[in-house]
């Protein structure tokens, strides 16, 4: 809830945000400190805290953002959430263009949402390397 609540989404699949909660997980298992602040982190939050209304989780959120708690829920929201599969296939993300080829040959100018531009508004064409 606070995965979602940090980074709303109202279409994309809850797994995205499992594998945050994972990743977090991994961490407590490894670090006790870790653990110990987000035990007494969300114990602030309170229990009904998933359950409660959007408005009211921002709000609980926003009373905690100077926290290292809320600090490290937003980093690890943000580092997992947007770099899952998931969530590229949600955003139409392909992700990075290197393996592929590149974007230039890959619809780098491939702006469908745009209008298309006439050729003399464009600017000067580069032909190649001048002296």
């Amino acid at each position: 809830a606070v995965a979602r609540t940090l980074a709303p989404h109202d279409t994309l699949a809850d797994a995205a945000y499992a594998l945050v909660v994972k990743a977090i997980d991994a961490e407590c298992a490894r670090d006790p400190a870790t653990l110990a602040m987000l035990r007494d982190g969300l114990a602030r939050l309170g229990p009904a805290f998933a359950t409660t209304a959007e408005a009211a989780r921002v709000s609980a959120l926003t009373a905690v953002e100077s926290t290292a708690f809320f600090r490290y829920l937003r980093y690890q929201t943000l580092s997992n959430l947007y770099a899952s599969p998931i969530a590229y296939a949600h955003f139409g993300y392909e992700g990075e263009s290197f393996s592929k080829g590149g974007y230039l040959q890959r619809g780098f100018n491939d702006l469908r949402w745009l209008p298309e531009v006439p050729l003399t508004d464009s600017g000067p064409v580069f032909t190649g390397a001048t002296r």
